[in-house]
């Protein structure tokens, strides 16, 4: 098992405020005076100094350390500006190597101190459970399936996800949603007081027989039958309720006949209108528990095209559903099993309100996720109270409070409480029933379960982190977690919304698009759960594909519409690159787009984001036979003679000219409009690349430390729900480090996201 580090040991400790992971406030200014500021007076002042300030940036207005301190934002797009080369504009001198190096260095030591003996974990807002926790966590903890998606609002987005509790907000239009949605999956969990009948509801388009069917229900439009054959739980009184509706034939209503196994019991004449569908019920008797054939038949036809009143020269019948109810007479069915886990078993001679408090503690426990504060509970006691005042009974009372406990800020939010809240000079270890929430959310996007809560109320889950950790990749739920982070770290999310064009792209469909998503998932979730490395997901030479996808990629010898692991016998598909997903992700409907896919690998693969575009740019066109003939390559070297775009296309574009033989929906190609297409570049290293296969090869043995970041940059900030900020570099050093010394292995990094300083800890607010 790993040991923590020693700093760490203790469960508090201090924050010591230092100015500079080196040396003193005098050895920053000499270093400044003598070696920093000649150079950036050379290579800057020309456009940030001297009375000069491009871009609303004059670095000589800073006079001092501190200040600069309280401008970090500005400082840290100096400094990625500096360290991505794309500053000084490309047409302007450069300095060299070393002396971008010794400018940065600076910026580090005097601008964003750090000390990695004493941490800052930073703290994280409040959380609130976002649309998917909040389903999942509504299922583990009921026990049943209901979709309330469509109930809740849609969840803000910070740094490229949707779990950040700075974003997640709760007006008073959530707060209703979330009511509803409570009582709707409590309607279907529980059932307080007796229990009903079972039902079987049958929409009418699920009807059998003659006529036409739609969403609305099975249309007689002329004498026939709808029907359906339902089978008994035992023999005995059912209750068949047909909802129905139909039009007049000159001034009768249609005639419904209600036949079980062909014999008539009940007939109605249907007055309702189409527009207000009305029920007509019949109890009726079942003899042996055997399946019956149940029909709504249709028996007057009528058609006069002659007749003065239009709207009554055609009489039919719409049959909108068939409920069956019972059966009616006998035992009453047992509770179901969501009922009786939140509803326990009451011992003989329990008062109701001792009940009542022992069945609302277990729930509470489950809820909040965490042991209940002495009286917590017992405030629910009053909605009890208040519902047997009003006549009702015991679960009824209870049902009111579990409505009320669901909407508790203890369930909506994720709590994390700390000791000295409003001491941010003080770091606390995170208990364990903590850690247990931020592991299952994690990884499953829900609660935890009944084995992470009993590991953490006996102060055992650290002692079993390794082991946990391991059940929590291998179980089926850690799909939430390939799904909900890859989803918005590679914007599969995105896919279901593009839109190739059908005539340029005929081959191209919308199973061809769910399958490329379902790829990449796959592949993401085989690698994490066999502990490759990580940097497989940019070299593999294997994937996951089905029928549909192996034959539109030209891949021979798949067959079936389950996926499998394919080795590649073509490089030109290996990695996430190789993929139809990224290339869906990165292109136009009629297009592709070099600068997209550069744009998206050094945003989401090396975590270097371009800075916006000027505006005004003009839309770059596809080369036609009325319009620009330049290949879109041409139109962009054109673009870079702009030398305020050059610098940020000098970065992206040779990334996607290199992407060039994959089209727009995802397909190879080796030419464009006839022409052969032109896939060599240089990349900002001053590395020369001829195509996908040479790109790969840069990313892999050029700028692995920096893929290692990106992951566990985007890792860390999923896992904790903020942003990372400057004081997180040295838990992002340590996740990389630990990344590196083990290979790249993917549960390495994983691992040590978990074991990380702004995972485990957390501080008071300023």
């Amino acid at each position: 098992m790993r040991k923590t580090p020693s700093i760490l040991i203790a469960s508090t400790f201090s924050v010591v405020p230092t100015l500079h992971a080196q040396g003193n406030t005098g050895d920053l200014d000499t270093r400044w005076e003598k070696e920093v500021l000649p150079l950036v007076e050379t290579y800057c002042y020309d456009c940030h100094g001297d009375g000069i300030k491009k871009g609303e940036l004059a670095i000589d207005k800073y006079d001092s350390i501190s200040e600069m301190q309280q401008h970090r934002e500005v400082w840290k797009r100096v400094r990625d500006h500096l360290k991505h080369q794309l500053m000084p504009p490309i047409d302007e001198d450069q300095p060299t190597a070393d002396e971008r190096k010794k400018i940065l260095a600076w910026i580090d030591d005097a601008v964003f101190p750090v000390d990695p003996n004493h941490p800052d974990p930073g703290r994280v807002t409040l959380r609130r459970l976002n649309r998917v926790e909040y389903q999942n966590t509504l299922r583990d903890l009921l026990g049943v399936n209901v979709n309330v998606m469509d109930l809740i609002p849609p969840d803000d987005s910070g740094y490229g996800f949707d779990n950040i509790g700075d974003v997640l907000t709760l007006s008073p239009a959530h707060l209703e949603r979330y009511l509803e949605a409570a009582r709707v999956s409590l309607d279907k969990a529980v059932i307080p007081g007796e229990m009903p009948p079972p039902e079987t509801d049958l929409p009418g388009k699920d009807l059998k027989g003659d006529g036409q069917r739609s969403e609305d229900g099975h249309y007689l439009f002329k004498s026939g039958e709808a029907k359906t054959v339902f089978k008994p739980q035992r023999a005995g009184s059912y209750r068949v309720t047909i909802t129905a509706s139909g039009t007049f034939g000159a001034d009768v209503a249609p005639l419904m006949e209600l036949r079980i196994d062909g014999k008539k019991l009940k007939d109605w004449s249907v007055g309702a209108r189409m527009d207000k569908p009305e029920e007509y019920s019949e109890e009726i008797r079942i003899e042996k528990d055997e399946p019956v054939e149940l029909t709504a038949a249709f028996m007057n036809d009528y058609w006069d095209e002659n007749y003065p009143d239009r709207s009554r020269r055609d009489r039919n019948l719409m049959v909108n559903a068939m409920r069956i109810t019972g059966p009616l007479d006998g035992p009453a069915p047992e509770k179901p099993q969501s009922h009786k886990r939140i509803y326990l078993e009451r011992k003989p001679g329990e008062r109701d309100d001792s009940y009542a408090l022992r069945v609302l503690n277990g729930f509470a426990r489950r809820a909040f996720r965490r042991p209940t504060m002495e009286g917590e509970v017992k405030r629910y006691l009053q909605l009890v109270a208040l519902a047997k005042s009003q006549g009702e009974g015991i679960e009824h009372g209870i049902r009111l409070a579990l409505e009320a406990m669901l909407v508790s800020p203890s369930f909506l939010f994720r709590e994390e409480p700390q000791p000295e809240p409003d001491k941010a000079d003080k770091i606390h270890q995170i208990d364990e029933h903590v850690l247990a929430t931020r592991l299952s959310y994690f990884f499953w996007s829900t609660m935890p379960d009944q084995k992470l809560m009993e590991l953490a109320s006996r102060g055992e889950l650290r002692k079993n982190l390794d082991s946990e950790i391991d059940r929590l990749i291998n179980d089926d739920r850690s799909r939430q977690f390939v799904s909900n982070f890859t989803g918005q770290w590679l914007r599969l999310r995105d896919i279901p919304s593009t839109r190739p064009q059908e005539k340029m792209f005929p081959k191209f469909n919308g199973k061809v698009r769910d399958a490329m998503r379902r790829e990449t998932e796959m592949f993401f979730g085989y690698i994490v759960k066999e502990g490759l490395p990580i940097d497989s997901l940019l070299d593999a030479d294997f994937t996951f594909l089905n029928e549909t996808l192996a034959n539109y990629y030209g891949i021979p010898g798949v067959e079936g519409d389950k996926f499998r692991k394919v080795t590649h016998t073509d490089s030109h598909r290996r990695g996430i690159m190789g993929q139809g997903s990224f290339q869906l992700l990165t292109s136009y409907p009629l297009r592709t787009s070099p600068v997209l896919r550069g744009k998206y690998v050094l945003e989401n693969l090396l975590d270097t984001a371009p800075p916006p575009p000027p505006p005004n740019v003009p839309q770059l066109e596809p080369p036609s036979h009325k319009g620009d003939q330049r290949s879109l390559r041409e139109q962009l070297e054109k673009h870079r003679e702009d030398p305020s775009c050059a610098s940020c296309h000098a970065l992206m574009d040779p990334i996607g000219f290199a992407l060039e033989n994959f089209d727009a929906a995802g397909a190879w190609r080796d030419q464009e409009n006839g022409k052969d297409l032109d896939t060599a570049g240089k990349l900002i290293t001053g590395r020369e690349i001829h195509g996908v296969d040479d790109l790969r090869k840069a990313l892999v043995q050029d700028h692995k430390e920096e893929f290692y970041r990106s992951v566990a940059t985007k890792m860390l900030t999923y896992a904790l729900g903020r942003g990372l900020d400057w004081y997180d570099k040295p838990a992002l050093d340590r996740i990389v480090s630990d990344t590196e010394k083990a290979g790249g292995n993917s549960r390495a990094l994983v691992r040590a996201v978990i074991d990380s300083v702004p995972f485990q800890y957390r501080r008071g607010d300023s």
